[in-house]
């Protein structure tokens, strides 16, 4: 009887939470407490969180250096042990820069496919880059392990990328002349242009990045975090005192807490340059990858909503019905643009049906993580 009793209290409990998300008379605070029990870090400042019992090991492959690098390059992982040592290649094989001048800090998010074997195997085959391997317990979230590898790490400049990427070779060398010659800004980064890992891009993956690409990708540098799309966690690099400045990343976003830290920034008055500099990202995606990426997303939407309402607009219904109707309006309108969109019926009829689904699950997605996730 107390087993039933307390389903159904539960049960309530949930559709209560439901109906008062739909209303949009919840907070933050509110929110985070039920879907982690826990109450969010004191002024939102992720780098004072203690992440200590979360941390399973930490192994340095150091060489000998007298000095401080002047870059730490984050990478979060989690089983993508053969596009993380392609990844590594990229970032080790850095032109125009001495590998004294940087570190590689690996935050394993608990890796079942033997991740740590392989960096250790990396790291002794490439002695000169200071290498540091942080395994977790198990899977936090990319931005929870962002975090921990800026804590753990010694670099002013605090690159970051992700582990199913290669950077082209002058990556970091790029960064720090945009930095030194401008003290202005914080922070700088381009995006990513998209690579299949099966030989052809899936429709999936095109129809995301054809999103990315309706409007052009030109140099921008102000603050606003609408137009300026600096910022991606695969192709960015912030000076360490402007990341320390607005907390770190907020780990209770599991998908697009990129913006969320840009609107910090961008409330400090920080500018932000983008640069459209691109890495190449390894995916391929189903039908069934793709709605799951969906839901948390919509669950993240809502949190930036209600932590920043002045720059988030709420991710109602009709919000998403508007934008599927844009995007479909895109979708006939547009022009070709190979290798992502081919204007043949089979995409035409493919892109339209992605955008309806695609909407669809933004909005009901934070919905379905507070009952089911």
């Amino acid at each position: 009887m107390k087993i039933i009793t307390e389903t159904l209290s539960n049960f309530f409990k949930t559709l209560r939470l439901i109906r008062r998300i739909e209303r949009d008379d919840i907070s933050y605070p509110e929110l985070i407490e039920y879907l982690y029990g826990e109450t969010p870090p004191e002024n939102n400042d992720f780098l004072r969180y203690d992440y200590t019992p979360h941390i399973a090991k930490i192994i340095k492959y150091e060489r000998a250096s007298e000095n401080q690098p002047t870059f730490s390059v984050i990478i979060a992982t989690y089983n993508r042990r053969e596009l993380l040592l392609k990844n590594l290649n990229s970032v080790t094989g850095q032109n125009n820069i001495s590998p004294a001048e940087f570190e590689v800090v690996i935050i394993d998010n608990g890796s079942k496919d033997k991740t740590e074997e392989a960096v250790r195997h990396f790291a002794n085959q490439n002695g000169r880059v200071n290498i540091i391997y942080i395994k977790l317990k198990r899977n936090y979230g990319a931005d929870f392990a962002r975090n921990v590898g800026v804590l753990n790490s010694g670099g002013h400049l605090l690159a970051f990328t992700d582990d199913d990427c290669i950077v082209p070779p002058d990556w970091l060398s790029e960064f720090k002349r945009e930095l030194d010659a401008d003290p202005e800004i914080a922070g700088v980064g381009g995006f990513k242009t998209p690579r299949s890992t099966r030989g052809r891009l899936d429709i999936y993956h095109r129809f995301l990045m054809w999103e990315h690409f309706l409007s052009p990708h030109v140099r921008t540098k102000y603050p606003s975090v609408l137009y300026n799309r600096c910022g991606l966690t695969a192709n960015v690099c912030y000076r360490r005192d402007a990341f320390e400045k607005a907390g770190g990343f907020n780990f209770y976003f599991k998908h697009v807490g990129f913006e969320e830290f840009k609107i910090c920034l961008n409330k400090l008055d920080l500018v932000l340059l983008y640069e459209p500099r691109m890495v190449e990202h390894f995916a391929y995606f189903t039908f069934g990858a793709h709605v799951l990426k969906l839901f948390p997303q919509s669950l993240d939407r809502y949190l930036l909503h209600k932590l920043h309402p002045d720059v988030w607009p709420n991710p109602s219904f009709l919000y998403f019905l508007k934008r599927t109707i844009r995007d479909i309006h895109e979708v006939f309108t547009s022009g070709k643009q190979p290798p992502l969109f081919n204007k043949s019926l089979l995409d035409i009829i493919g892109f339209s049906f992605l955008s309806i689904i695609t909407n669809f699950c933004l909005w009901l997605g934070k919905y379905w993580f507070v009952a089911f996730g």
